[in-house]
Parts: structure tokens; sequence; C-alpha cells
């Protein structure tokens, strides 16, 4: 592991012969740390919660929601020559003061270009993160052999960030999708409710419609024999009528 005397001499070796050392653009010498580098916050950002990217550069920094994950662009750019490679740690003053952590990683050896860095913000309030702020820390280590094995991705991972706003794009539209099926199935509920209610007010309507006309034919048949009885019989179902009724309706 390199101490930040090493790391100093690989960058002024990397000067002289670029196949050598490791590059650090733009550096300063008070973000060195006794066996490291802290990187700084760079110009953009992307957050899985809101599925977008966040232009901090714009904005002047980055909030991160609680339990949102985000991913942010160093401002530096790193070089590595094939001797050299690196891990990404968390700066225990983000994680012990703010809750914010972030997901390590190594850099290859012969890598070029900025980093993408995903932290996490594990408490239940938001953490802003300003342009320029120091946000985790690269560590170099001296590799026993000189890797051989290229690469093979672009600088700055622009793939990943191109993937990043794909996904997104996607999720959005499938939640959209979702949330037109869910109020699809509010409306085809409410619909079917109010049809439910229309058809049982039809039903009420045809039960004191049918109670109506069997208690005339009743009371008129009944007169017609006996007119006493068919008094009695009309009084009768005149005051029983308003409970049916008031039943009829209750259902």
């Amino acid at each position: 592991m390199f101490s930040d005397v090493d790391i100093e001499k690989q960058l002024e070796s990397q000067k002289r012969d670029p196949d050598t050392g490791i590059s650090i653009e733009p550096f300063e010498k008070k973000y060195l740390t006794p066996v490291g580098y802290d990187l700084r916050v760079g110009k953009k950002g992307f957050s899985w919660n809101n599925k977008r990217e966040e232009n901090i550069e714009r904005d002047g920094g980055i909030e991160i929601e609680p339990r949102d994950t985000v991913v942010i662009e160093t401002l530096e750019s790193i070089t590595l020559s094939r001797e050299v490679g690196a891990t990404i740690h968390a700066m225990a003053t983000r994680v012990n003061s703010q809750g914010l952590s972030h997901i390590s990683t190594t850099v290859d050896p012969g890598w070029t270009g900025k980093l993408l860095i995903s932290c996490h913000n594990y408490r239940d309030s938001p953490v802003e993160l300003r342009l320029g702020d120091s946000f985790c820390t690269v560590c170099f280590f001296r590799v026993e052999s000189q890797a051989k094995v290229s690469v093979g991705r672009p600088p700055d991972r622009d793939d990943i960030w191109q993937q990043l706003i794909e996904k997104a794009s996607r999720e959005k539209q499938q939640l959209r999708e979702k949330a037109n099926q869910e109020k699809q199935r509010q409306e085809r509920e409410i619909k079917e409710e109010k049809e439910r209610e229309r058809r049982e007010r039809q039903n009420r309507l045809f039960g004191m419609a049918s109670f109506a006309v069997v208690a005339l034919a009743i009371g008129i048949v009944t007169s017609l024999i006996d007119p006493v009885i068919g008094a009695s019989l009309a009084a009768v179902i005149g005051g029983i009528s308003p409970f049916v009724v008031e039943i009829l309706k209750a259902k």
C-alpha cells in the first residue's frame, strides 16, 4: 500500500514516464491521507429512488434521500500504470456522522478516467453532498507482477452511465404502466359498484311495485266477496305497507 509520500513519488514518476506510476487530475495535496487520497464529488450523479440523472454542477450538490442509493462521478480523473491497482473505501466521517456509506470497489491496473461511486444513505433523513466535497478514499497498491489483461472498458465508464439512464427509463415506463393498470382496475371496480347499486335500486323498485300490485289485487277481490273483510284487510295492508317499503329500501 502506498503512503502519502509514495503517492507523491508515483505522481512524479508518471510525469516522467506515462507507463509508470499514477496520475490524479485535478490533484490537491490537502486531500492526501497517510495511506490514500480523498476523492471529491464531481459534476453529475444518478438517483435510483428518483430514477434520474442529477446535475450536480448546476444544482451545486446532490441530496441523497433516506434509503436511496446514488451513483456519483468523481471530480478527479485517475490513471494507473499496469503495476498499480487501487481500492475505494468509505470515509469514517461520512459513515459515523452522516450514516452515508458507499459500495467498495476496485480500480484495475491500466485504468484511466473518472470513477463512478455508489453511495447509500442509511439514515431516516436526507444527506447532502456538495460539489467538491470529499466523500471516499482511494488507496493504491503495487501489484507483484505487471498486469497483462487489458481493462477493456471505456474511460469514465460511459457505458455504465448509459446503462443507468436506459434502465431507469425502462423502470419509469414499467411504473407508469403499472400505475395505469391500477387506475384502470380502480375505474373498473367503481363502474362495477355503480352497476351493482343500480341493479339493487331496480330490484327494490320492482319489489315495492310488486307489493303494491299484489296488495291492490287482494284488496279488490276481497272487497267484491265481502266488503267488511275487504275494508279490514285494506286497513291492515295500509298499516304494514310503510314497514314493507322500508324493508325493501334497506336491501
